[in-house]
């Protein structure tokens, strides 16, 4: 299926009647990423955050981190509801401090790509999914970390991966979505700019 993506966003006014809101959510692994960076191409003059600046240290056996969701809904998302600007402060762990301070102003649009976004507390303008099988998921996902093979394997199996499962059929984001991406196939293939 092909979608014209700037028809579809821009057939409305932004719904908080200041700029257009854009969540992309998929399995982690799935190509969110990938695809926001494309979607910067498209949208040039949006402003384009991950997620996953959000993703900081844990004390676990298992996982070695987690969404710090409740920061992320203070510095990101109730500044969102009632103004154009905020203060990102995205967690660095290469860095010391971690937690730096970024100004951001919104003017056109904002794009926000992490696991669970669907469920963020936002009136979302377009709500896309990245759609990929849970295997390849996996495999990207044991690709991409620098943790011990065993350590990276029961992090995906036992936890992310099982947290995944348990928002897609309590949620159901496939069906709540505007667009569904094919996260295996070519991005320019399935949208029209």
């Amino acid at each position: 299926m092909i979608n014209n993506i700037h028809d579809l966003l821009l057939s409305h006014n932004p719904k908080n009647e200041r700029f257009y809101t854009i969540a992309i959510d998929g399995r982690g692994g799935s190509g969110k990423t990938a695809f926001a960076e494309y979607l910067k191409t498209l949208f040039p003059n949006f402003i384009f955050l991950n997620g996953d600046d959000y993703f900081e240290p844990v004390n676990n056996q298992i996982v070695w981190g987690a969404f710090n969701d409740k920061r992320f809904v203070r510095d990101v998302l109730e500044p969102l509801k009632t103004t154009n600007s905020f203060v990102y402060k995205p967690f660095n762990w290469h860095t010391k401090p971690h937690i730096s301070n970024r100004s951001i102003k919104v003017d056109k649009g904002l794009c926000l790509e992490r696991c669970f976004i669907f469920e963020m507390n936002l009136d979302w303008d377009m709500k896309i999914w990245v759609e990929t099988p849970k295997e390849i998921c996996l495999e990207r996902g044991i690709a991409r970390e620098h943790m011990p093979k065993d350590r990276v394997l029961a992090a995906w199996k036992e936890v992310w991966q099982p947290k995944e499962d348990e928002y897609i059929r309590d949620s159901k984001p496939i069906e709540q979505a505007d667009i569904i991406i094919d996260g295996t196939n070519s991005f320019e293939n399935q949208l029209i700019n």
